[in-house]
């Protein structure tokens, strides 16, 4: 039975496998033991290699907001209109990193004005150490100064095309990652680790080549949307084991920590795998998975915070105690877990609600603008 399902839910349960993977690289949980030579092993090539679920995110953006913003869900909606698309994306993401920022500085990590100021405003701050470009307030919000660039290009692409905002965004970030570079310098850097020394911090994370994972996931929804129907269940199991094979061996394999090939096409292919699956109703996602999905963003804005508090009070342990590494991790996560839920209940949510009442404002301050202007008519 095919299952054609406009939640896709196997997304939710992808999304809460990379926060949880970040979540576990940045716990500082390193597992040493002189009789179990796996466990160095499973540290360094499992443990620390949770980076790779930015990529995810990234990737998984672009997927949902070409799929619901422009395609329509490939159920011939209209795309949604570019005031309604920001309106939608402020509303969800600034609020609760604003908080948690303001936080993290106050208690944590003290910043200068400034710093906070262009942490809040989602800029970079400074053409050095690609691909974070200067750690924002909160170190996780280098990543979101990526999502804003992408939502912007999204939002310009609506204003102008329409259904075919991808077609702008393409150009416009061919243009950011090939086009001005060579132009700067006669060369273009694959290595997202790499500077661009003319640059400022905008065009050096503009120039950036993880910008393009946004565009491979966004490729992979148009592909969804205009070929779900050819997808059959042996083709689907088919895509998903190439998907799981590539991201364990880009994830334990010896890759660059950043790479759009080796990072940013595995987790595409694990995308793709999991959302066939669910098309062809050869997937069921557990109710824990998809609710530690819709948790994923408190999760990532949680963590950063409650780690740097609990290794503030014990110190960074042995890795030789292999108990007392666990136990820490396990607090890690437990207190990690309570603070997103606390962040995602009393803020992540109201803030959509708010989001979704200020586009009905809108809306209706819209309808009656164009009563107005219908009465007025000779």
């Amino acid at each position: 039975m095919t299952r054609s399902s406009s939640s896709l839910l196997s997304i939710q349960a992808l999304r809460g496998f990379a926060a949880l993977y970040v979540v576990v690289y940045h716990s500082g949980l390193a597992l040493a033991h002189a009789d179990i030579p796996a466990l160095p092993w499973l540290t360094t090539h499992v443990i620390k290699r949770g980076h790779v679920g930015v990529d995810v995110f990234f990737v998984i953006s672009g997927f949902i907001i070409a799929w619901v913003a422009i395609l329509g869900q490939g159920t011939g909606k209209e795309p949604e209109p570019p005031g309604e698309f920001l309106v939608k994306r402020a509303f969800r993401l600034a609020p609760p990193y604003w908080l948690m920022s303001v936080l993290h500085s106050t208690w944590l990590n003290p910043v200068s004005a400034g710093v906070l100021l262009s942490s809040l405003a989602f800029m970079p701050q400074a053409n050095v150490d690609a691909p974070y470009f200067g750690y924002p307030a909160l170190y996780v919000g280098w990543s979101l100064n990526y999502e804003v660039f992408f939502y912007a290009l999204c939002a310009l692409g609506l204003a102008l095309f329409g259904r075919r905002a991808l077609a702008l965004v393409a150009l416009a970030l061919f243009t950011t990652t090939i086009i001005m570079p060579f132009w700067h310098s006669g060369i273009v850097l694959r290595n997202p680790e790499a500077l661009y020394d003319w640059a400022t911090p905008l065009q050096a994370m503009a120039a950036n080549p993880l910008v393009l994972e946004f565009l491979l996931g966004a490729g992979l929804a148009w592909l969804y949307a205009a070929h779900r129907q050819r997808l059959t269940p042996a083709f689907a199991r088919v895509l998903l084991a190439v998907g799981v094979a590539t991201f364990v061996m880009s994830a334990v394999g010896p890759a660059p920590k950043f790479d759009l090939f080796w990072r940013g096409l595995p987790a595409g292919a694990l995308l793709i795998g999991m959302v066939a699956m669910e098309h062809c109703g050869e997937l069921r996602v557990p109710r824990v998975a998809v609710w530690l999905g819709e948790l994923s963003y408190a999760l990532y804005l949680a963590h950063p915070s409650v780690i740097e508090a609990t290794h503030r009070l014990v110190g960074v342990l042995s890795p030789q105690w292999i108990g007392t590494q666990l136990m820490l991790f396990a607090v890690n996560l437990a207190l990690t877990l309570v603070l997103a839920m606390l962040l995602h209940r009393y803020v992540e949510l109201p803030s959509i609600a708010l989001g979704r009442r200020t586009i009905a404002w809108m809306r209706d301050r819209r309808h009656a603008w164009r009563t107005r202007l219908g009465t007025q008519k000779p």
